[in-house]
């Protein structure tokens, strides 16, 4: 009877070994002795489908810069620079048209007006466009001021005097300079964003 007994008993033993040994390999921060780890490849993996982050460009496309150009200009123009443009070349050809009339009383109150107002209104957000406008403007001003001083004549006098005379001539020419250089600009607005006058000079 002894014999059973002492087998149960070292059954019991390796039972209890086995246990005690499998709790201890399951137990947090203990790593199994047996098995090996598996090596984790999902970090390797991307997926196509998601977009990864990228620094942003430093600089763009000449494309989408002159893209970005024809629409500041568009806006410009939309926003009151063709009633800029068109105003000033209506008073402009208004005077001038008087250039062969011998007029000596011309109004040039809106003329100037229209002019100073074109002068300190926005630029056009195009540096070659921008640059002619200023021009034109310049001329115009100029020989407009030109004219305007060479006819009035002080009291009591009643004719030019030679050098008021080459001043009016003088003035005319740069008038006439004026009212072609913004003709320019429309048609640089035209050829190269589009642009067309809305309504008549």
């Amino acid at each position: 009877m002894k014999q059973p007994t002492r087998r149960l008993a070292l059954v019991f033993t390796a039972l209890t070994a086995a246990v005690t040994l499998a709790a201890c390999s399951t137990a947090p921060g203990a790593e199994p002795a047996t098995e090996p780890t598996p090596t984790d490849t999902t970090t390797a993996i991307t997926d196509p489908l998601t977009p990864t982050e990228s620094t942003p460009p430093t600089h763009y496309p000449s494309a989408t810069t002159s893209a970005q150009t024809a629409a500041n200009v568009a806006l410009w123009y939309e926003a009151g620079g063709e009633e800029q443009i068109t105003g000033v070349r209506g008073q402009a050809e208004a005077v001038h048209s008087h250039h062969d009339e011998d007029l000596w009383v011309i109004d040039f109150t809106p003329f100037f007006d229209d002019v100073h107002e074109a002068q300190e209104y926005p630029p056009i957000p195009d540096p070659k466009t921008q640059a002619a406008w200023s021009a034109a403007l310049k001329h115009i001003s100029e020989g407009g001021g030109a004219v305007y001083d060479a006819t009035r004549l002080d009291i009591g006098e009643s004719s030019q005097s030679a050098e008021e005379a080459r001043q009016m001539d003088l003035g005319w020419k740069e008038l006439a300079k004026g009212v072609k250089g913004l003709k320019a600009v429309e048609e640089r607005l035209s050829r190269t964003f589009g642009l067309e006058p809305l309504t008549a000079p």
